[in-house]
C-alpha cells in the first residue's frame, strides 16, 4: 500500500537534500517492511495452526501480536484479515467455553441445564454437531429418570398397601401395577408417535433411520428428512456432462447433483403450468447461475444471452405422451434429464436468470412457451410491455435464437405474460423495436445485423461505404477508389498522390484508370530546368507539354512570353520568328 508522503510546512526546501533523504527511506522501508512482512505472515501462520488445535486463547494472543506489528499497525498489510480471524477465534472460543460448561452440566446430570446450553450453540459452530449429539442423549437420560422415578413410585405403593393390610394391599398393588404399566406404554406410545420437529416423521421413525427428531433436516442437504430419499445422509451424486456453443466458442461443464434433490422433485405432486415451477433459491441453481455469470463477465458477454446458449444446447424432447402444459417437470428433472419441452426449458432459463437477479415472466400462447426477460427499452427485437416495464423474448428451444427473436406463428398472438416476481397475470401483444446499431468499421453509418445504412433510423440503405483511403461494397466486401463503388480495386495498381486523379503501376507508369489499363502521358515540372516541364522523355516550356524545349533559346526574364538566344528576342519557343521590341 503506497502512502502521500505529505511536505510540512517550514521545512528546508531543498531538492537535492529531499531526494537524498527520500532515497533513504524507500530503501530502509523496503528492506524493514519486506522482513516485517514475512515475521507477521509467520505468526498469522502459527495462529492458525494455534486455532485448528482448538487453542483458540493463544492464537488470539498471536493475532494481537501481530497487530502491532509495523507493517500492520502503519501500512495496514493484512490488517483487515487478522482482525477477521481474531473476530473468528474468540466466536470459536466462546462456543468452546459454552460446550464445556453445558458438558459440565450433562456430568452433573443436570439434563434440563445441559440441553439448554447445549441449545445456544449456533449451527455454523464448530461444536454444533457434538452438541446436538449430547442434547439427544441428554433427552434420553431424562426419559429413563422418569421411568426409574415411576418405578421408585410403584415400589412405595406397594409398601404402603402392604402396612394397611394384606388383602387390600395385594389387590391394590396390582391394580396400581396395571395402571402404571398402562400407562407407562400410553406414555411410551405417545413419545414414539410424536413428531417434534414437524418435517412429517414421528419420533418411532426418525429412531430407525437414524436422524433427529428435534431437526427437521438431518443431513443439511435443504430437504426436510420427511421428503428426503436418505434423511440420515449417503446417497449417489449424478454426475452430468453439458457441452454448447456461444459465439463460435465451444464450452462444455460437468456439474453434479445429489440424487436426493432430483427423487424430492420428481415425487411431488404436478399442477397446471405456472411460477411455482421457476426455482431460483434451490441451491444447484444458485450454483448454476454463478458459473454462468462468472464466465460471462470474465468473457465480457451478455449474460442473458450465454445463459440461453446453455438451455439451448439440451436436447430438445416433445410431450410425445402429454399433451402441453400436461406433465411439467421442474428444473431439476430437466438438468438431470438434459432434455424437455419448451416450458421445461422454460422453467430452468427463468430460474437460472431469477437466480442471478435479473426479473423474468414467463410468455404463454395457446400451444408454446417462451421466457421474457426485463431489460432497457432501447433493446431492439420483440418484447412485450407490462406497464413500465419491458420483457424481451427468448426462445429455448433450439439453438441460435437471440434476444428479442419471436418465432413468426406468434407475432400476431396476445400472449398470457405471468410475471415471476408477484405471480401477476397480464395479456399483451408483441411490440418491436428494428435494430439499428452505429457501425465500429464504418464510422458514421449503421447497421441492422445485416445491412448498413446512412441514418440512425436505418431507414436509408447504403451498398458504398468509406473505409480508410478506399470505398467497400459490405455486401460484396470488395474494394474501390470512388464513392459510387464504381473504379474497383486492382492489385498492383495505385491510385497516385503526386497526381490527383491519376493511377500508377508496379513499373511507376502512368495511367488515366483505376485498372491501369490505359496509359497516360503527364506532364509536371521538370526535375532539372527551372520554369520547365517534362513528360518523361522531353523538356517544354509551357505546363502541357506542347512547346519543346530547344538548346540555345530560353525564357525572356525582361520580356515575359518572349524568348532569347543570347542575342536576339523571339515570339515563339524556337528562337525562329523575332520579335521587334
Amino acid at each position: 500500500m503506497k502512502e502521500k508522503i505529505k511536505t510540512q510546512k517550514g521545512f528546508i526546501q531543498i531538492p537535492l537534500l529531499i531526494a537524498i533523504v527520500v532515497s533513504i527511506v524507500v530503501i530502509s522501508v523496503g528492506t524493514y517492511g519486506g522482513f516485517e512482512y514475512y515475521k507477521t505472515s509467520k505468526i498469522i501462520k502459527e495462529a492458525r495452526r494455534l486455532a485448528e488445535e482448538e487453542k483458540y486463547e493463544g492464537a488470539i494472543k498471536k493475532l494481537e501480536i501481530a497487530q502491532t506489528k509495523w507493517i500492520v499497525k502503519s501500512l495496514g498489510l493484512k490488517r483487515q484479515q487478522i482482525n477477521d480471524e481474531i473476530e473468528v477465534n474468540k466466536k470459536s472460543l466462546e462456543d468452546k467455553s459454552k460446550f464445556t460448561q453445558a458438558l459440565g452440566e450433562f456430568n452433573k446430570a443436570n439434563w434440563q441445564k445441559a440441553i439448554d446450553s447445549f441449545s445456544e450453540i449456533s449451527e455454523n459452530s464448530f461444536y454444533y454437531k457434538d452438541a446436538q449429539l449430547k442434547i439427544e442423549e441428554a433427552k434420553r437420560k431424562m426419559v429413563e429418570e422418569q421411568l426409574r422415578e415411576t418405578e421408585s413410585a410403584k415400589e412405595k405403593a406397594e409398601q404402603k398397601a402392604q402396612e394397611e393390610a394384606i388383602k387390600r394391599a395385594q389387590a391394590e398393588m396390582q391394580r396400581k401395577a396395571k395402571e402404571l404399566e398402562l400407562a407407562k406404554k400410553e406414555a411410551q406410545e405417545r413419545m414414539m408417535s410424536a413428531d417434534n420437529d414437524g418435517d412429517g416423521l414421528t419420533y418411532r421413525e426418525e429412531l430407525k433411520l437414524g436422524t433427529s427428531d428435534w431437526n427437521t433436516d438431518s443431513d443439511g442437504d435443504g430437504i426436510k428428512d420427511g421428503e428426503d430419499a436418505h434423511p440420515a445422509g449417503g446417497g449417489r451424486y449424478i454426475a452430468q456432462h453439458f457441452e454448447w456453443e456461444y459465439e463460435g466458442t465451444v464450452w462444455t461443464w460437468d456439474y453434479s447433483i445429489h440424487e436426493d434433490w432430483y427423487e424430492y422433485y420428481k415425487n411431488k405432486p404436478r399442477s397446471p403450468q405456472g411460477t411455482e415451477y421457476v426455482t431460483p433459491d434451490d441451491p444447484f441453481i444458485k450454483e448454476i447461475a454463478k458459473a454462468l455469470k462468472e464466465t460471462a463477465d470474465k468473457e465480457n458477454y451478455h449474460l442473458t444471452s450465454f445463459i440461453v446458449s446453455f438451455i439451448q444446447g439440451l436436447p430438445y424432447v416433445e410431450d410425445y405422451y402429454t399433451t402441453f402444459d400436461e406433465y411439467p417437470k421442474y428444473p431439476i428433472e430437466t438438468f438431470v434429464e438434459r432434455n424437455g419441452d419448451c416450458e421445461d426449458t422454460s422453467y430452468l432459463f427463468a430460474s437460472i436468470v431469477e437466480a442471478t437477479d435479473i426479473g423474468t415472466a414467463l410468455v404463454q400462447f395457446h400451444n408454446h412457451m417462451g421466457v421474457g426477460i426485463k431489460t432497457v427499452h432501447s433493446q431492439s427485437g420483440y418484447y412485450y410491455p407490462i406497464g413500465d416495464e419491458w420483457y424481451y423474448y427468448y426462445e429455448t428451444t433450439g439453438e441460435g435464437w437471440q434476444v428479442g427473436e419471436l418465432p413468426k406463428d406468434y407475432l400476431h398472438e396476445k400472449a398470457k405474460i405471468i410475471r415471476v416476481w408477484d405471480d401477476s397475470v397480464h395479456y399483451a401483444y408483441p411490440g418491436y423495436i428494428k435494430p439499428c446499431y452505429a457501425s465500429s468499421d464504418f464510422p458514421g453509418y449503421y447497421f441492422d445485423g445485416k445491412n448498413f445504412y446512412s441514418d440512425s433510423q436505418c431507414n436509408h440503405l447504403t451498398n458504398c461505404l468509406r473505409y480508410k483511403e478506399f470505398y467497400v461494397n459490405p455486401q460484396t466486401l470488395d474494394f474501390y477508389w470512388d464513392g459510387s463503388c464504381s473504379q474497383i480495386v486492382v492489385k498492383g495498381c495505385y491510385k497516385s498522390d503526386t497526381y490527383p486523379g491519376y493511377f500508377y503501376d508496379d513499373a511507376m507508369e502512368y495511367y488515366h484508370d483505376s485498372q491501369c489499363i490505359q496509359k497516360a502521358r503527364l506532364c509536371r515540372s521538370s526535375p532539372n530546368y527551372t520554369d520547365t516541364y517534362y513528360d518523361g522523355y522531353n523538356e517544354y516550356w509551357d505546363s502541357n507539354c506542347t512547346q519543346k524545349v530547344v538548346p540555345g533559346c530560353a525564357k525572356s526574364v525582361y520580356y515575359p512570353g518572349y524568348f532569347f538566344d543570347g542575342k536576339d528576342y523571339y515570339y515563339d519557343s524556337r528562337c525562329t520568328q523575332k520579335a521587334n521590341l
